[in-house]
């Protein structure tokens, strides 16, 4: 029982289950978690795998070349290997995280190794820390990129991040390089890091940058020069020749300076640079305007004042115009002062003639400028002038222009000489007209001796002079033998003649005093040559006042010089008319014969008279026109032309008549093909010309007239042609046309149509009651041809006869009827039956009409009616 209760009593174990980890694990765990944290590193610190393509594998090291940006290593080489074309090598490297932004499709590497030169070192801290690859992203977002091609040398393009960056500009580098440093007052305040050609290949763009802190000492004025190598020039104080620094001998460098009132520049502005000092004009710069032929060189001629040099030319170039040259110069600081607007610039030319030797260096070094300071505003741009010019301009000299017929021998600089003390030189000899003319400058402190009767005469040579007491010869001083010079006296008022005679020698000038002909003169204009001869008189009613000074052939004739005393000048006025005056003068007529013989004086000689004639022609262009005798001068009068159409048989010589005194004549008939006319040239005498030649005045040939009422008229035109003129009442006139009948007073024009013609023709006559009245002015067909129109010209006086009814009918010839009752003859006056004639009347009604307009047109009848010849039809005088 026990038993089974023991075996019934026994139990089973309590199992329980743990709930946490087992620490057996953790060791397991953390060596998972260290394996998957130096997976992570690894692939975090690999970075970006990249390739980069360089020509040749010289200082590159797997391993060890690393790549930096600004100085940061940012990458590694990882491998170096060949490319599959054998022509360059690529390396592989790993770019770390912080940089992969750095890589895009612009992004640049160029390898980077210690260079020296004989300019300096550069790349130094890759003597210190090896070589290394350098790497340059793009400025602008572009695509991610792997692979790339390695520069040969740092991109020109990436200029330095602090300072001012410039570009110079230059005909060629000379000894320029990178690194070239940039002095200011021998202080380095920059360095050239690029240069390059120009768009066009012709000049060098020098890149450089400016340290910040000196970045202000640059401005708008500022120069720059080179200072490589060794410079030597030739001056006034003989060769001068400069070394500068031995680094700027061997590395090259450029200097800069910048003179007060420039204004401070951008990034990237743009200067010249000049080869030397001395081109770049180092201090304040101002424009010069030279004179033509200035022997200035544009590279260096200084600028002088009282010997020491103040400035330099640095440039010669055009003005805008192309008519001046403009000089740039650079002026010391020191003289600003003197650059105002009174200042003037004088030409120093070298002169080596007999007289002298002036600026002789000048043919070594060049011609230079000298300043005159002056008061006035400040100015940067100033007028070279030469010499004479300058004391002209600041009245140190007084200008006398003196004419001649010839130069002497004489020239610029020749010396002008009062009592054999120089007082001024010739500044100018030029051919003025065929005369030469001569500009003279006088000191002014001798201004008191220029004069109004001053003489002036060559000295300058040996002279030999025939006179009535022997032989007179005079040999001047040598200098002036060889150079030639002027004297002169000093007579009359004290102020200065626009011209003065230059004589050919003392004698002729002493001869001037007492003969003074040279003070007015004229010039007279002959067909030919009368028998004339130099010294002949001028003659005013018999009385020499002047004589004859030469004679020359011109085109289409000769021209006389004379010359008239100051006393006698008041003779010439506008009617004065010139008149060969040598000779016996016959005049021949129907009254007799006229002989009139001049002085024995001018019979052996000739001579030329004049007086005052009223109307006559006396010029010639600009010349007084001289006439062949005083007969010539009388009857030439005015010239006018008159105008013919069709058939004339006026010939030369044909008088011109008025009332049967001749009042002028014709002198030259010309054709005038084109316009189917003929031209007269006439001549009115002088003492009929204001008169005659006047606006209004008719020219008309009046052929004879045979008439039974009037008789006959103008019998001697059969036999001798004349022309026949009433004068006007106008102004001066010259051209006229001449008419074909007899002058009329201008009436006023109606116009007759008919069928025919009939007998009525120009100069047909208009009758009232028998009475002429007018006359018919033209005869033409009609516009359609369908009628004939006839122009009639009624006198003023009469006008009031024709109505708006009156009626017009021919009455030329004679009208003859034959019937059962006998013959019927009616005819007109005799006068109508010779030259035809036009007869009208107004019809009788109880109310008259008013006058016809002037121009009315009205039917011309062939015959009259019967009861028309009956009207008696009152009308009123007005």
């Amino acid at each position: 029982m026990n038993k089974d209760k023991a075996t019934q009593t026994s139990y089973s174990p309590d199992i329980k289950r743990s709930r946490g980890i087992s620490p057996l694990w953790l060791l397991p765990i953390l060596t998972l978690m260290l394996a998957g944290w130096l997976v992570f590193k690894a692939i975090h610190d690999a970075g970006q795998s990249i390739q980069i393509h360089f020509r040749e594998a010289q200082g590159l090291v797997a391993g060890r070349t690393p790549i930096r940006y600004q100085g940061l290593e940012v990458g590694m080489v990882r491998d170096i290997n060949l490319s599959e074309d054998l022509d360059s090598i690529y390396v592989d490297a790993d770019v770390y995280p912080e940089a992969t932004q750095l890589l895009s499709k612009g992004t640049r590497f160029w390898l980077v190794k210690p260079k020296a030169s004989l300019s300096g070192i550069s790349g130094l801290d890759a003597l210190v820390t090896g070589n290394y690859i350098a790497i340059q992203p793009s400025a602008k977002e572009e695509e991610p990129e792997t692979v790339f091609t390695a520069l040969e040398r740092a991109p020109s393009d990436i200029m330095p991040k602090q300072g001012l960056n410039i570009t110079l500009k230059s005909s060629d580098l000379g000894g320029v390089t990178i690194g070239s440093q940039i002095v200011y007052k021998k202080i380095p305040i920059g360095e050239v890091f690029n240069y390059q050609l120009d768009s066009d290949a012709k000049a060098v763009l020098i890149q450089a940058t400016i340290q910040q802190e000196y970045s202000r000492l640059i401005t708008d004025e500022s120069r720059f020069w080179n200072v490589s190598g060794v410079g030597a020039s030739l001056g006034f104080q003989g060769v001068d020749v400069k070394v500068d620094s031995l680094s700027s001998l061997i590395g090259g460098a450029i200097a800069v300076d910048s003179p007060d009132g420039g204004e401070q520049v951008g990034d990237n502005a743009i200067f010249k640079l000049y080869p030397d000092l001395k081109t770049a004009g180092r201090g304040i710069p101002i424009k010069i305007t030279l004179p033509d032929d200035s022997g200035i060189s544009r590279s260096g001629a200084p600028l002088m004042y009282r010997g020491i040099e103040i400035g330099q030319i640095t440039d010669l170039q055009l003005s805008d115009s192309r008519k001046d040259i403009i000089a740039s110069a650079a002026i010391q600081p020191a003289f600003s002062d003197m650059l105002t607007s009174g200042t003037r610039f004088i030409l120093q030319e070298a002169k080596v003639s007999l007289s002298g030797v002036e600026n002789i260096s000048n043919l070594v070094t060049g011609n230079y400028l000298t300043l005159v300071p002056g008061k006035g505003d400040r100015s940067r741009y100033f007028t070279a002038y030469r010499k004479n010019e300058i004391d002209r301009q600041l009245a140190r000299s007084i200008v006398v222009q003196l004419t001649a017929d010839n130069s002497y021998g004489l020239d610029a600089g020749a010396n002008v000489l009062y009592r054999g003390i120089t007082v001024g030189s010739v500044s100018h000899v030029e051919l003025d007209n065929d005369r030469v003319r001569f500009d003279v400058l006088v000191d002014s402190k001798y201004a008191h001796l220029i004069r109004t009767q001053n003489r002036y005469f060559v000295t300058g040579s040996a002279s030999a002079e025939l006179t009535e007491s022997g032989l007179n010869v005079t040999v001047p001083p040598a200098k002036q033998l060889l150079t030639g010079s002027i004297s002169f006296t000093s007579e009359g008022e004290p102020s200065t003649k626009r011209e003065y005679t230059l004589y050919a020698n003392q004698s002729l000038a002493e001869l001037a005093k007492y003969n003074r002909t040279g003070s007015y003169k004229l010039a007279l204009f002959a067909r030919e040559l009368p028998p004339v001869s130099k010294g002949s008189p001028l003659l005013y009613h018999n009385l020499q006042v002047g004589k004859i000074d030469d004679f020359r052939l011109v085109n289409q004739g000769v021209l006389i010089t004379a010359t008239i005393e100051n006393q006698y000048q008041h003779l010439i006025t506008p009617q004065t008319v010139f008149w060969n005056r040598s000779g016996v003068e016959i005049d021949a007529s129907l009254s007799g014969i006229s002989v009139t013989a001049s002085p024995l004086k001018t019979l052996i000689r000739g001579g030329i008279a004049f007086d005052s004639m009223p109307g006559t022609e006396n010029k010639q262009g600009e010349y007084w026109k001289l006439y062949s005798d005083l007969k010539s001068a009388r009857r030439f009068g005015q010239k006018i032309t008159l105008t013919a159409q069709g058939e004339t048989n006026i010939s030369n010589g044909t008088p011109i008549k008025y009332n049967g005194v001749k009042v002028g004549e014709v002198t030259q008939v010309t054709p005038d093909f084109e316009h189917d006319q003929v031209l007269f040239e006439a001549h009115i005498l002088p003492d009929y010309a204001k008169t005659i030649a006047r606006k209004g005045s008719y020219f008309w040939q009046q052929p004879p007239q045979v008439s039974l009422s009037g008789g006959v008229k103008n019998l001697s035109g059969i036999f001798a042609q004349a022309i026949h003129v009433e004068p006007g009442d106008g102004q001066a006139q010259q051209d006229f046309a001449l008419g074909d009948s007899a002058f009329k007073q201008q009436g006023v024009s109606y116009t007759l149509q008919s069928e025919r013609r009939g007998s009525v023709t120009k100069g047909t006559p208009i009758y009232y009651r028998d009475i002429e009245v007018g006359h018919v002015t033209d005869v033409e067909l009609g516009d359609f041809a369908d009628r004939v129109n006839t122009t009639i010209s009624i006198e003023p006086k009469y006008t009031y006869l024709i109505r708006r009814n009156t009626v017009f009918w021919n009455t030329s010839g004679v009208d003859i009827s034959i019937g059962l009752s006998g013959a019927d003859i009616k005819a007109g006056t005799l006068d109508s039956i010779v030259r035809g004639g036009i007869t009208f009347a107004t019809p009788e009604e109880k109310t008259l009409l008013p006058a016809a307009n002037p121009g009315a047109s009205f039917l011309l009848y062939p015959e009259a009616k019967p009861e028309w010849k009956s009207w008696r039809t009152a009308i009123p005088k007005p």
